[in-house]
């Protein structure tokens, strides 16, 4: 499906207070790096507030299911009631079909149908918005007995319609070594039903697709030459092997400081070598080096290095592109509410 027009509208990412439109700006996506539960891309052509706004919309505004009603029949287990439910909560279903139906990353089942589950207040039937989980296990061996994600079964029917082409059920990270649930002594039990539903990560963190979502400016580092040229080149080395690792090297042969062809972006923001500078060569060799952000001609930021993580519920790229549709409806919302005198600030 074509991308939404505020994706490729880019008059409309810029905002002011003046009577003449902003300069053009189309932000662009360029994937560095995708793993299982991991994607790293670059983001570039707007600014931090953008950025920021990305970040918070993978973290908090792309719906998933989760666990949020369990009754529990059954329970002689040594954690309470109300832990168990708790620790069911944070597990990650697989959420596919909890994505927006009309966004270009919907479910669609082998029919190719697109589904999607849909709000608990708009629903008519218990399985339009619901999926009903069982498990029910008791410990006959004299050896302690983990309870897991593999003994939380699918229900067989909830509210008298089949879940068997539900595709909802706890994410598998490793067949071997499933989450733990509880642990049960010789004659202990456990049995509940659970009902799961769809949530936001803003209406509570197990709702959240992300465990992980940070996004740094991309370095650009200076030296200061005719400082460093005022030190000898035992000084020069002393100094870059007590800086930490990552950002500065020592050349032997030219007796020279020079940055590292790929510098640690944590080490350069950390700021260190500015303050060994400082306190070895006193305080007016802090400038030895400097560690600004990469900046448009305006001198703000414009590229900006994202890690996203997921916890399994959706894949990373999935993830990433129905936090940008969730972020564009939000930018439909607010032209189609402004006034007709004010929108020609967009």
């Amino acid at each position: 499906p074509p991308l939404p027009r505020s994706l490729c509208d880019s008059s409309r990412w810029t905002f002011g207070i003046m009577a003449a439109p902003p300069p053009s700006r189309r932000p662009v996506v360029e994937v560095k790096n995708i793993e299982e539960n991991r994607i790293e891309f670059v983001l570039t052509s707007t600014d931090v507030s953008v950025a920021n706004a990305l970040r918070k919309a993978i973290i908090s505004e792309v719906p998933t299911i989760a666990i949020d009603l369990v009754e529990i029949e059954d329970n002689s287990s040594m954690l309470a009631d109300e832990f168990i439910a708790h620790r069911l909560g944070l597990i990650p279903l697989v959420s596919s079909r909890a994505l927006d139906p009309e966004s270009p990353v919907a479910f669609r089942d082998r029919e190719g149908r697109i589904r999607s589950f849909q709000w608990h207040h708009e629903a008519d039937k218990e399985a339009e918005c619901e999926v009903k989980f069982e498990l029910d296990v008791r410990n006959t061996d004299d050896h302690p007995m983990e309870v897991t994600t593999q003994h939380l079964k699918l229900s067989a029917v909830h509210g008298e319609e089949s879940q068997e082409d539900c595709e909802v059920k706890p994410v598998e990270y490793d067949p071997d070594y499933p989450v733990v649930i509880a642990k049960l002594k010789k004659n202990q039990t456990l049995k509940l039903t659970a009902i799961a539903k769809k949530g936001f990560g803003k209406m509570h963190s197990k709702w959240s697709p992300a465990s992980g979502v940070t996004f740094t400016y991309e370095p650009v580092v200076r030296l200061h030459h005719e400082k460093l040229e005022e030190l000898t080149a035992a000084q020069r080395k002393e100094w870059v092997e007590m800086c930490p690792p990552g950002l500065l090297k020592f050349n032997d042969l030219t007796g020279m400081v020079e940055v590292e062809d790929k510098p640690n972006v944590g080490i350069a923001f950390s700021g260190e070598a500015e303050k060994l500078a400082k306190d070895t060569f006193g305080p007016e060799y802090v400038d030895l080096v400097k560690v600004l952000p990469r900046s448009d001609k305006d001198g703000q930021p414009d590229r900006f290095n994202f890690s996203v993580e997921s916890n399994g519920a959706l894949d990373p790229v999935t993830l990433v592109r129905a936090a940008l549709w969730e972020l564009c409806k939000k930018l439909d919302i607010l032209e189609q509410s402004l006034h007709p005198e004010d929108r020609r600030f967009l």
